[in-house]
Parts: C-alpha cells; sequence; structure tokens
C-alpha cells in the first residue's frame, strides 16, 4: 500500500513546523536554564492548553464512535471486523506488557541505583494523590472509559433509529466545525512546546534524569523493539509495509512526539489515512476505539516502572503476583488515555489496586516522567494508527472502499 503527497492540512502546516518546533526546543532549553524562575511560571500554559483541547477532542471522539457504529453496520461483515478488533487489541495489548516486564526484569532498572533521594525532586502535585476507594477519583481515572461506554450505547441505539441517516448528517458538520477548531488551535503548539520545555528543565533539569536514566532507557528500547519489532511483524505478516506507512504519516508522529499526547492528533490521523484510501468507515469504528483499549506504550511504560520499584524496594514476588499484576495492568492502562500525565496517574492507579509496591518514593518516578511520556505516547499513537491500517487490510475485498496493496 503506498503513500502518495497529499495536499491535506496536516501537509500544508507540519511542513515548515520542524522547523518551529526545534526552535521553540531551543529557546525553551535556553528560557528554563537561565531564567528558571519566569519559566517554571510557563508550566500553568501548556497545562490549560491540552484542558482545553481535550475539551475539543472528546466530542470528537463521541461523534466518531457514533458514526462509526452506524456506518460499520453497513458492512456485510461488520461482525467480523469487531472480533478481529477485539482480538487484535488483546493480544497486541498482552503482548505488550509481557514486554514490558520482559525488558524490566532484564534491564534490572530498579537495581543498585545508587539513588539519593535528598537530591532529587520528589514532591508529588496535589492532583496526583490518589485515596483508596475515592469514587470522585475512580470516575476521574475512568471517565474516558465511561465516555466510550456512552458513545457506543448512543450509537447502538442511533443505528436503529429512522432518522439514522439525519443524525449521520449532523455529526459530518459537527465534526467539521470541531475539526477547523482543533486545527487553528494547532498554530500555537510552539508555545505550547517552548512552555513544555523551559517548565521541564527549570524543575527538573539534567540533574534528576541522570540517576534515572536506566529506567528511562529501558522504557525508550521496550518501546523501539515494539514498535519495530512487534508491529514489524504483525504488518510483515499481513503483507503491510510498516517503514512506509510510518514514512506516510511521520508530521502526525512528529506532532505527538513535540506534544507529548497522542491525542492532538487524533482529528489529523483521520484526514490523512483517509486521504491514503483507508476505509472510512472501519477507521472511525478502530481508531477511536484504539484511543482506549489499544495503548501498547502505556501498558510498556506500566509494567517497566513497576519492574523498577519491585527492584528499588527488593520485593520478592511469585509467578501468581506477576499474573495478577498482568491482569491489573491490563485494566488501568486504558486510564492512560488522556492528557500529558494520564500514564503517571495509572501507574499510581496500578500500584493502588496491586498492593504489594510501596507509594513511599513514587514522585522520585514523576519527577523523570516527562522524559518518558513522549515514548508513551508516540507508541500509543503508531500502536493505533497501524491497528486501523491493518484491520483495513485484513478487510481489503471491501473494494469500494479499501485501495489494494
Amino acid at each position: 500500500m503506498n503513500f502518495l503527497p497529499q495536499k491535506t492540512f496536516t501537509g500544508k502546516y507540519l511542513k515548515n513546523l520542524t522547523l518551529y518546533v526545534f526552535t521553540a526546543i531551543v529557546g525553551g532549553v535556553l528560557a528554563g536554564h537561565y531564567a528558571p524562575g519566569e519559566s517554571i511560571k510557563l508550566g500553568v500554559v501548556s497545562r490549560y492548553f491540552f484542558m482545553i483541547l481535550e475539551a475539543f477532542i472528546l466530542p470528537v471522539i463521541f461523534m466518531a464512535i457514533i458514526y462509526g457504529i452506524c456506518q460499520l453496520s453497513e458492512i456485510k461483515n461488520a461482525s467480523n471486523i469487531v472480533w478481529q478488533t477485539i482480538l487484535y487489541f488483546l493480544t497486541v495489548g498482552s503482548i505488550a506488557i509481557i514486554l514490558g516486564i520482559v525488558f524490566g526484569s532484564i534491564m534490572q532498572p530498579g537495581s543498585d541505583t545508587g539513588i539519593d533521594i535528598s537530591y532529587i525532586n520528589t514532591t508529588l502535585p496535589k492532583n496526583f494523590e490518589i485515596e483508596n476507594g475515592d469514587l470522585s477519583t475512580l470516575l476521574y481515572l475512568n471517565r474516558h472509559g465511561i465516555f466510550l461506554l456512552i458513545s457506543i450505547l448512543t450509537g447502538i441505539i442511533m443505528n436503529l433509529s429512522s432518522k439514522k441517516e439525519k443524525f449521520l448528517n449532523l455529526l459530518e458538520r459537527g465534526t467539521s466545525i470541531f475539526y477547523t477548531v482543533i486545527k487553528y488551535l494547532y498554530f500555537i503548539l510552539p508555545l505550547i512546546i517552548f512552555c513544555n520545555i523551559a517548565y521541564g528543565i527549570a524543575v527538573y533539569g539534567i540533574n534528576t534524569l541522570l540517576p534515572l536514566s536506566k529506567v528511562v532507557a529501558t522504557v525508550y528500547l521496550a518501546d523501539i523493539v515494539f514498535i519495530f519489532g512487534i508491529l514489524g511483524l504483525i504488518s510483515y505478516g499481513f503483507g503491510f509495509n510498516l517503514w512506509t506507512f510510518l514514512l506516510g504519516i511521520k508530521e502526525e508522529i512528529i506532532l505527538v512526539i513535540t506534544t507529548s499526547s497522542s491525542k492532538t492528533a487524533f482529528p489529523l490521523i483521520f484526514e490523512k489515512m483517509e486521504s491514503e484510501g483507508y476505509s472510512r468507515k472501519i477507521l472511525r469504528f478502530i481508531i477511536p476505539l484504539g484511543y482506549n483499549f489499544n495503548l501498547a506504550g502505556a501498558c510498556i511504560y506500566i509494567s517497566v516502572t513497576c519492574c523498577f520499584l519491585i527492584q528499588f524496594y527488593n520485593i520478592s514476588l511469585g509467578f501468581n503476583d506477576y499474573l495478577w499484576l498482568f491482569i491489573i495492568i491490563s485494566v488501568t492502562s486504558k486510564t492512560a488515555s488522556g492528557v500529558p500525565g494520564s500514564g503517571f496517574l495509572a501507574l499510581i492507579f496500578t500500584l493502588n489496586r496491586f498492593g504489594k509496591i510501596p507509594l513511599t518514593d513514587i514522585a522520585l518516578l514523576y519527577s523523570v516522567d516527562r522524559f518518558m511520556n513522549e515514548a508513551r505516547s508516540v507508541t500509543n499513537f503508531i500502536g493505533i494508527a497501524v491497528s486501523g491500517a491493518i484491520i483495513s487490510k485484513i478487510n481489503q475485498h471491501q473494494k469500494d472502499e479499501i485501495p489494494s496493496a
């Protein structure tokens, strides 16, 4: 399946974004180093930006899921696509968790760290403090899952409605409006990236990264192996060229890396993949679900960091303990689909449910979480995009919608 240049919004805008981003990064590093006091204040800019962005993207996901369910019902083998999606998500997610545990066990990032807690910023923001059994916290962590469930139920009901076509036209118009607003928000991304980098350098700096560089390196290495090893093999098995595909969505990947959020590219990946001939109906069903159920980057991140803490505290666990941890991560990783930082919340949620790893020095990992956020986000995004492409490839006999390879 070959990618040809397309004159899309992403192609026009992101063509020059790399230069803007590089300038923003350099400026952020300099500002964080030479003006730390002022740079710390810039953290609020990116935080509010992602809150606003999420407020716009969630309705888009809501509409995309409803649209996907309604359109999917018109495909003859819809039930097969549903089962293929479930099987794919479960298989890939399980592989990601096992891969994270394996790399964490082999690399031993938490053993003999020589870390002196007094030299590392271990202050945990109040919004990351989770009380066991707190209903409001559980609802907040699972808000995307609840939102997804409501979307699916609405889609099923609307699919049975006699006014289905009218409602779909309304969804199309609504989605178009939200896409336009979100795209204009992207014009201030270099400013947001500048604030993000300046804040990170001012608060943490390189001195924080060095003692914990092994856990960061383990996460990055596991993600690289997952993308080019696991996804590469899966893609090859279905006659699908992963490298060509990644080159085709490189602009969206850059966007995810620089913002540390896979959701920033959500509206744009539809435009890019649909312009390349992938099934609109299948993509609008697979990709929104992927943002909640196909988060391989989060699975790897949580697995590796749990291994780090197990080794850091020298905790002895048996096979049954790791099996229970695997099950918990399978569930809690689904809460890591929000704005930057949601992966760390999912980690705390995991530790709370597991109960055998103390949270005493959890802020130790928070100090380098932002360095792992890019790898987590881009792995999530690539995994989601590839799932849409592969399910489309499997069902390429839908000749009116799927291009031949």
